[in-house]
Order: structure tokens, then sequence, then C-alpha cells
């Protein structure tokens, strides 16, 4: 699993590229558990574009994080997410909570314009 930072018009972009299963998800956790600490009071947009699998663990690791920016007062976005992944999100009505942007470029648009 490869995740890098990068930071666009004041926001900050989280992109993960790989698998998020059972072998990478307490690497996946760490990614996040790090960039929460640093950048918790910020918005975040965690682009999943590349990510073409991801397990339960993968969806519970994103409510946790998702739930401590929230305590912090930030905000954690996703963008990216591949068909399956997504309908995951809408099965378990977590796109009502988590705001999910097609791709990086939306999400970018919609926060500047708000």
């Amino acid at each position: 699993m490869d995740f890098k930072i990068a930071e666009k018009n004041g926001l900050v972009i989280a992109s993960i590229e790989g698998q998020i299963r059972i072998s990478t998800q307490d690497d996946f956790m760490e990614h996040l558990d790090s960039l929460c600490d640093s950048k918790g009071t910020q918005t975040v947009l965690l682009d999943m574009e590349k990510v073409s699998y991801m397990n339960s663990g993968g969806i519970g690791i994103i409510i946790d994080t998702f739930k401590k920016f929230r305590d912090k007062g930030g905000q954690l976005i996703l963008c990216g997410l591949i068909p399956d992944i997504n309908r995951l999100f809408e099965v378990t009505k977590l796109n009502r909570f988590i705001k999910i942007y097609s791709c990086a470029d939306d999400a970018l648009h919609t926060l500047k314009c708000s």
C-alpha cells in the first residue's frame, strides 16, 4: 500500500494506492492515525481512486478516523471510490454522514465554493 500526502488550495489530500485487506489494514490505520494527529483540525480529503479493494475492516478504520477528525474540529472527506467500495458506503448508509465526491477535482471545486 502506498500513501502520499499533498496540499492543494489549502486542502490536505491523502492519496492511497493498493488494497485494504487484513494484511494491510494495520498500515492503513497507522497512516490515518498519524494524519489525524498532525492534521486533525483541518479538512482532509482521502483520495481512494487507486484503491482496488477494501474489506470491512477498512470501513471500520475510516469510520473511526472520521470520528477522530470530527472530535478535533476537522473533517475527513472521501473521493474516487470505485463502484464496489462506493456501494458499501451506500448500503451501510455511511454516505449520509461522510461526504463522498466522485474525484478530487469535484471535491476541491465544491469545497472552494462553500
